[in-house]
């Protein structure tokens, strides 16, 4: 790497690094008045969900994985028990030849 290319990479590395010192920041505080709020008023304290919105849509995602997953495994169940039945029918069939025969 050249001069220049250094200089870049460590602008970057320090905005990178202020930004979560802003995110750290951000959460301590609204982790304090979150916990004046459990110590002074506890029926008021926010779920989870209203007090970091960003969870939300973590839980959306979680959610929405789950009910892949479960839709997938609906599909597999189903999958064998269509194998299942076209075996049963083709065994009945054969049955039904071999006792003709």
């Amino acid at each position: 790497m050249d001069l220049l290319e250094i200089m870049t990479q460590i602008e970057a590395n320090n905005k990178r690094r202020l930004e979560e010192w802003r995110a750290k920041a951000y959460m301590d505080h609204r982790l304090s008045e979150l916990m004046a709020v459990a110590v002074n008023d506890p029926a008021k304290l926010p779920k989870v969900e209203e007090a970091y919105p960003f969870v939300k849509e973590e839980h959306a995602d979680q959610k929405l994985a789950i009910k892949e997953a479960e839709w997938k495994k609906d599909q597999a169940l189903f999958m064998q028990q269509a194998q299942r039945i076209k075996q049963f029918n083709a065994d009945k069939a054969g049955g039904g030849v071999n006792s003709e025969s």
